[in-house]
């Protein structure tokens, strides 16, 4: 045995070995599409140089014909499963089940009958002779059927060397680097096996009586190891564009600068109720009539974003974005339309909006009825004034006002005079009139920084801020003389009645509301005593003397 054909069976049983260990690697990966495409495929090549190798090593030519047809089954089948590979890994394999790919092993199957059985040989090598006597490989001359197998072979080959092309057009990034080692791997023995087929039929000086396509698998073995360990080519698998917009929940459509639809997905199509076939090459006036509201945006402007709404059983509303497609010239070459459901969050915004409503609406309610009772706390319920909780509250705050602001207060006190005939005489009822006809009489001839209130009974007090002592005792005269010519009515009749004051300022008859209120109603009292319907003005001890005095 030459030395040197021992050499080149050591290499194709090292290629032989290397591609059992890739297909066994893989074959403990997780399946993922063209996984088990690419096993085979690697077992045919091992197959197809070990069997090479025993042609080498072996040195009766009976040995040497048994091992070319086992080579054989590599050969013929390598081609169909690179193919099965390619279609997988692209994704467009939705036709590719059990019959059809049966169909794919039609001409290798007839080509191992050929053979393997009867007197057929010759028909698929028209004779098979060692290379020399020492050994080495076989001088084959091809036969009829070798040609259409060979055919076939290329065919799958480049077949899905152009899916693989494709794909690295469509992709980017690690995608492209993972097709193009996947281009390589197949294509240098291609080329290998290309020149080894046609140079003999060229030019004597180029004729290669040994095929060198199983030396070349120690490329092949290597690009696919690089694609496996190092792009991880079977964990980061590329997914089509138009299989990614299939599945977009949203509807989606192309449209070209010429308005006519190019594209639209499933979502698109399912919303139309229409076929793909019915809406690619229309007009979007067309397609798109029974949503006039997307018409009237698609034709105002090439881009927009809003909501519309489209009629139904119940309508429906869209939030419809177009965008403008522009080439790297800056050339309009289309629109993109998509459109997204967003009817269900409408009714949910919607019933936020009532439940929002209804909410304000009763915290008004709320804040009204806090309202009434905060006036029912400080009012008096019969004649609507304040009552004298509120006077004690707003007397404290006037003074320390009008201490820090050096002015005056002035409080006037009164009281009805002989209140008590009239629930005696003519009822309850007819006392409350005169109370509620002095109170209303009270607002009407007060100033409106003025509080008059209720302070018990028939008794009222007027709070006159920033009012001067006799100022005060003029103003509360006033009112004496007016009401006691006011008439009041009362179930048909009419009665008159008059009041006591009594009036007190801030700071000369006391420095806190108490001894104000206190001196208001010591000269209420005096008024009482000296025969009522008249007004005192409180005098201090001091102020007595003065008068004297004088």
């Amino acid at each position: 045995m030459n030395n040197q054909w021992l050499a080149f069976a050591t290499v194709l049983i090292l290629n032989a070995v290397i591609a059992l260990l890739i297909a066994v690697t893989l074959g403990r990966r997780l399946p993922t599409p063209g996984r088990n495409a690419m096993i085979w495929m690697l077992v045919g090549l091992a197959v197809w140089a070990f069997c090479y190798a025993m042609i080498t090593l072996s040195t009766a030519l009976e040995a040497k014909r048994f091992w070319l047809k086992l080579e054989n089954i590599g050969i013929l089948t390598v081609p169909v499963f690179w193919f099965f590979f390619t279609v997988q890994y692209s994704r467009l394999d939705k036709w590719l089940n059990t019959f059809t790919g049966a169909l794919f092993f039609i001409i290798p199957c007839i080509s191992l009958i050929l053979l393997f059985f009867g007197n057929w040989f010759h028909f698929y090598y028209s004779s098979a002779l060692p290379i020399s006597d020492s050994g080495g490989p076989l001088i084959i001359e091809r036969g009829p059927w070798y040609l259409v197998a060979l055919v076939h072979s290329y065919l799958l080959n480049l077949t899905g060397m152009g899916l693989l092309i494709w794909q690295f057009i469509e992709y980017r990034n690690i995608y492209r680097e993972q097709m193009a080692i996947l281009v390589a791997a197949i294509l240098i023995p291609l080329l290998t096996n290309i020149f080894y087929q046609i140079a003999s039929g060229m030019t004597s000086s180029l004729s290669i009586p040994i095929d060198l396509t199983p030396i070349s698998f120690t490329v092949t073995a290597f690009l696919i190891s690089a694609g496996v360990f190092g792009l991880r080519l079977f964990d980061l698998m590329p997914i089509a564009r138009h299989i990614v917009l299939e599945y977009i929940p949203e509807m989606v459509v192309v449209v070209d600068a010429h308005d006519r639809v190019l594209d639209a997905n499933k979502a698109a199509q399912e919303w139309l109720g229409k076929t793909l076939d019915e809406i690619v090459g229309k007009d979007p006036m067309e397609v798109f009539h029974q949503w006039p509201q997307l018409i009237n945006r698609f034709l105002m402007s090439n881009e927009t974003h809003e909501e519309i709404q489209i009629p139904g059983d119940p309508p429906r509303t869209l939030e419809l974005n177009v965008s403008a497609l522009y080439n790297r010239f800056n050339a309009l070459e289309g629109r993109l339309i998509v459109a997204h459901d967003v009817t269900d969050r409408k009714w949910l915004e919607n019933d936020l909006i009532y439940a929002n409503e209804a909410l304000t609406r009763q915290l008004e309610e709320i804040q009204q009825l806090r309202d009434e009772l905060e006036q029912q706390a400080i009012k008096d319920p019969l004649t609507d004034v304040y009552n004298r909780r509120y006077m004690v509250e707003v007397l404290d705050n006037e003074i320390a006002r009008a201490e820090r602001e050096k002015t005056a207060v002035s409080i006037v006190m009164m009281d009805l005079d002989n209140f008590k005939q009239f629930n005696d005489n003519y009822g309850h009822k007819c006392g409350d009139v005169i109370l509620q006809a002095f109170a209303n009489f009270l607002v009407e001839h007060t100033r409106r920084g003025d509080v008059v209130c209720r302070f018990g009974g028939e008794e009222f007090v007027i709070l006159m801020p920033n009012t001067p002592h006799q100022i005060g005792y003029e103003r509360a005269e006033t009112w004496r003389q007016d009401f006691s010519e006011t008439a009041i009515a009362y179930e048909g009749m009419k009665f008159s009645t008059t009041f006591s004051a009594g009036v007190a300022t801030f700071p000369q008859h006391g420095h806190t509301g108490d001894l104000i209120l206190q001196a208001a109603d010591k000269a209420l009292y005096r008024s009482k005593d000296s025969g009522k319907n008249r007004v005192t003005a409180y005098l201090s001890s001091k102020e007595i003397n003065d008068a004297k005095d004088f």
